[in-house]
């Protein structure tokens, strides 16, 4: 029976909490008891929530479609007989597709890699749809019955849901979202040996798609020949008075029209758009690199501290709204990471530990003792 050992426990937590209480029947005690939600998962939405405002910038409107539903799930009200949450999440690279999921399965399981991931860019040809539901009858392999989800990432436990990602799914064959179908719509798929069913009902299953995305650069870019095009899309009558971001949602959502076919798109619960990142994102996106170089720097006994002109170097070199926080990444490497691995690896052995303070000179980088 699955997920036995968890119920059992579950079940021995609540009556222990049941007895506890009866023994203080003060009416205080008593109300707390019946506005308690009774659930049998154990992570906590908000918790999760504050995670994500910590560590993706600039996606605010996404944090709360995801809190949204992480509360239903929390609160154990969806449907049995299909997955726990479908949802697609669209936009430019690097603006926290794939982090978003990381942070989930890090709350969740205190581990960011505790998820069932499949990049969809390796099954773009229509043989590949048998890595997914197993090899056909008579074919090398169909007695075994292999598949490249992770079973056990996908069935959780009793008070934990599973996580699944399919990363880049507009590049995946047709017929390999032809056998997710089935997934999304009862939760279960059978492998095609017949013999086997990867069961995702107690699962989160996410989708990331960079679709759309050039068409979102030309909306919001302040070229010319953008101003232009938003002057042609808000010039349709159906748009008239509409905001940009009405605008945005009908641009991807005709992207994913032409990408993918109806009954695919219908089994989708939430289709959500990350914002492309403005120069106001960027401070604090340099803010929790740097923390995370710092973290690394430990095993070294040494730290760097950036004034403002080092950060407003960082930034301007970095900020690049086609390629996100991947491209402030490589110009940290490029500035800081690679010549501290050069004062390192000739700085003479230390007990003590050292601030290095990172200042500018004559427009670069000047990383010198504190």
């Amino acid at each position: 029976m699955p997920f036995i050992n968890d119920k059992l426990k579950s079940y021995q937590v609540n009556v222990a909490d049941e007895k506890k209480e009866d023994l203080n029947n003060e009416g205080e005690h008593r109300r707390s008891r019946i506005t308690t939600v009774k659930t049998r998962f154990s992570f906590n939405p908000s918790s999760i929530k504050q995670s994500l405002k910590r560590a993706i910038f600039g996606q605010d409107q996404m944090i709360e479609k995801v809190s949204d539903m992480l509360n239903i799930v929390h609160a154990d009200i969806t449907e049995k007989d299909r997955p726990l949450y479908v949802a697609m999440f669209l936009g430019p690279t690097g603006v926290g597709k794939t982090e978003t999921v990381k942070i989930i399965a890090d709350s969740i399981y205190g581990d960011q890699e505790a998820f069932s991931r499949i990049d969809m860019n390796t099954l773009a040809q229509e043989h590949y749809a048998a890595a997914i539901t197993g090899a056909p009858p008579g074919y090398v392999g169909s007695k075994e019955g292999t598949t490249v989800f992770n079973e056990e990432k996908i069935a959780g436990s009793f008070s934990k849901p599973g996580i699944v990602l399919l990363d880049e799914i507009e590049k995946a064959d047709s017929s390999v979202l032809q056998s997710l179908l089935n997934v999304f719509d009862n939760g279960k798929m059978v492998l095609t040996n017949g013999e086997r069913v990867i069961d995702f009902r107690n699962s989160m299953i996410f989708m990331t798609s960079n679709l759309g995305s050039r068409q979102i650069f030309e909306f919001v870019d302040s070229d010319i020949k953008s101003k232009l095009k938003r002057i042609f899309y808000r010039l349709i009558p159906s748009n008239w008075g509409k905001s940009d971001n009405f605008i945005l949602q009908k641009i991807v959502k005709k992207q994913l029209e032409k990408n993918f076919s109806p009954e695919f798109l219908n089994r989708i619960d939430d289709k959500i758009i990350f914002n492309w990142l403005g120069p106001e994102s960027f401070n604090p996106i340099v803010d929790k690199l740097i923390s995370n170089l710092n973290t690394r720097l430990e095993k070294h006994l040494c730290q760097i501290n950036l004034d403002d002109s080092a950060k407003e170097f960082i930034v301007k070199q970095g900020f690049d709204k086609h390629y996100g926080a991947r491209a402030m990444r490589r110009q940290i490497r490029k500035h800081l990471e690679v010549p501290l691995a050069k004062i390192l690896a000739n700085r003479q052995g230390t007990t003590s530990h050292i601030l290095y303070r990172v200042t500018t000179d004559n427009n670069k980088l000047k990383i010198e003792e504190a």
